[in-house]
């Protein structure tokens, strides 16, 4: 018998043997003898010698979508490495890790140090995170012996970095526009150190820093509240992501205020610092939030919108080194304090607002914030629209602030900003809220009354004498009223809803063009400006419901009291 070979200078085995050659020669194998016959020859198998370890996650870990991940795991004990100290890592499934499919450990080759640790990386090729747990089994490993290793002559060698992690995008998630795909993956690899990778990557900004001025208050120690058991593991997840993240830290303050588990409205639970009595001895900052109107007004009929949100934006705020024992908080983990700016504090709203106005200064032709919710606007021009997202890209970098992709969306021709939908036609109200508001029960207390009346009123601008169909709502209202659902009630409640669902679509003013205003004796008001095409479109509803001393006015009265009214509300208009 004979066969001719190839020789392989590096080869580390004696010679391979193909399936080919094995079927031709009715090659028979016996794995429990170790052994092969070729005719009536026996011929001994190489064993493998090479010992293997199974992989475990040193500590916990996150895998966010779309992302490789670099992770520690332990060989197990008793594992006795080669003189070469060198892994093969691999699967234990191909593609696969916990059975979980797109959850895979990419390949590699390992120098193994004395702790026994080795460095892999995992992908995750799906749109899901994962937390796998601390000794959670990924792979497997063999020694390698010296005849397993081929050396690169230098000219074929390279260095090669530690692998980083990135994030690609999911861009259907980002909502992007057909034929804007390539435009905005190019903005967003040029500008991707903006984007935070997973949760506790926060910026940090100096430009405005959070005082909590308390004068001489001496400080205030609360009682922590009892927790249900059942609820601790709220505590303790959202304890250490913040300490992850570096947003808390140990404490020793005197100061101390008790943990609350609230309900969030898609029936989650979130842990929350009651800083009620705080805010009350803290001297307040009057920074204003800007007028939800003046917003409006000024995106004029721009065709174009992006809107950006940040990651944790009041979390990537530093808190005055004095103020952070002021936040002190207890619970069954020991007391901390927040390193970075906490929700639940009265002028927490103010200092970002300041923040993001600073951040934005010279750029409100174009972008505008209210608190962590950006919105970039353009006319008609892409190419302008993307050096105007560039330019807000390069402002948050100079301040260090970071965004969270996944709530981002760029190149919208129709967007939700502010509880409204906007475009470059007009602006209408979010049918997302409308159906809320539309779907609640008739008010069965004063204070369910005050949050509808409250709701519609968000949208009063959309719906004509607003005031007067909600009047028997709001007399059920007034000090000393008995609170008694009648029929009245029940119509008025059925109307508002209804009428938020039929509201006209408002255009934008135009300070170019005159305006028209219609007004009433029911004190209603419209105002209305022509369009190009000779139609008049509203811009604005106006109601107000008269007092019991003016509704004995003569209709001549009233009519006037309506022009002075619309004239005085309207004012920021018609000036």
């Amino acid at each position: 018998m004979s066969q001719n070979f190839y020789v392989v200078e590096t080869l580390t085995k004696n010679f391979i043997l193909g399936r080919d050659w094995l079927k031709e020669y009715g090659v028979r194998l016996y794995f429990d003898l170790g052994m092969l016959k070729v005719g009536n020859t026996y011929v001994k198998l190489d064993e493998d010698t090479h010992i293997c370890s199974i992989l475990r996650l040193a500590k916990k870990t996150t895998i966010e979508p779309q992302t490789a991940t670099i992770c520690h795991v332990k060989l197990e004990k008793g594992f006795q490495l080669s003189n070469a100290r060198l892994l093969e890592v691999t699967n234990l499934d191909p593609g696969c890790i916990l059975d979980e499919p797109g959850l895979s450990l990419k390949e590699s080759v390992n120098t193994v140090k004395s702790s026994l640790k080795v460095p892999v990386l995992i992908h995750n090729e799906t749109n899901k995170c994962y937390r796998l747990r601390r000794g959670s089994v990924v792979g497997w490993a063999r020694t390698l012996t010296p005849q397993d290793i081929l050396t690169l002559d230098d000219k074929e060698a390279m260095e090669v970095d530690e692998p980083k992690t990135e994030i690609k995008s999911d861009f259907e998630e980002l909502h992007v526009p057909e034929g804007r795909h390539q435009e905005i993956i190019k903005l967003l690899k040029k500008n991707k150190d903006l984007v935070a990778k997973k949760d506790s990557d926060l910026g940090g900004t100096k430009t405005v820093q959070m005082k909590i001025d308390t004068g001489s208050h001496h400080p205030i120690k609360n009682r922590p509240y009892r927790t249900p058991l059942n609820k601790r593991n709220v505590i303790d997840e959202a304890i250490d992501e913040m300490f992850d993240a570096k947003v808390i830290r140990r404490s020793q303050s005197p100061w101390s205020f008790p943990l609350v588990v609230a309900t969030k409205k898609d029936g989650s639970d979130r842990m929350c610092v009651d800083f009620r009595t705080l805010n009350k001895i803290v001297k307040p900052i009057s920074f204003p939030l800007p007028l939800i109107d003046d917003i409006l007004s000024l995106i004029g009929n721009a065709k174009y919108f992006t809107t950006l949100d940040l990651r944790h934006g009041y979390w990537q705020v530093t808190l005055d080194e004095r103020s952070k024992e002021k936040t002190a908080f207890a619970c069954h983990r020991g007391i901390f304090e927040f390193n970075r700016m906490p929700f639940g504090l009265s002028n927490t709203p103010a200092v970002f607002q300041e923040l993001m106005n600073i951040v934005l200064q010279g750029c409100e032709g174009f972008a505008m914030a209210y608190l962590d919710d950006i919105l970039i606007f353009t006319k008609n021009d892409p190419k302008e629209h993307i050096r105007n997202i560039q330019e807000v890209f390069n402002r948050l970098r100079q301040h260090n602030l970071k965004l969270k992709l996944k709530k981002c969306a760029f190149f919208k021709e129709e967007t939700e900003y502010l509880g409204f939908v906007i475009n470059k036609d007009g602006i209408a109200p979010d049918q997302k809220k409308v159906e809320a508001v539309k779907n609640l029960p008739a008010p069965k207390n004063v204070r369910q009354i005050r949050g509808f009346i409250g709701m519609c009123s968000y949208y009063r601008r959309f719906v004509p004498t607003l005031s007067n169909i909600a009047e028997p709502l709001i007399n059920l209202t007034k000090k000393y009223a008995r609170f008694k659902w009648t029929e009245e009630c029940q119509h008025a409640f059925d109307y508002l809803k209804e009428s938020l669902t039929v509201v006209p679509l408002l255009a934008y003013p135009d300070t170019n063009k005159p305006y028209v205003l219609y007004t009433d004796n029911c004190i209603g008001a419209c105002l209305t400006q022509e369009t190009d095409e000779g139609d008049e479109k509203p811009n604005y509803f106006l109601s107000h419901k008269l007092s019991h001393t003016q509704t004995k006015w003569s209709t001549i009265e009233k009519e006037a009291f309506a022009i002075h009214y619309a004239l005085q509300k309207l004012d920021h208009h018609l000036h």
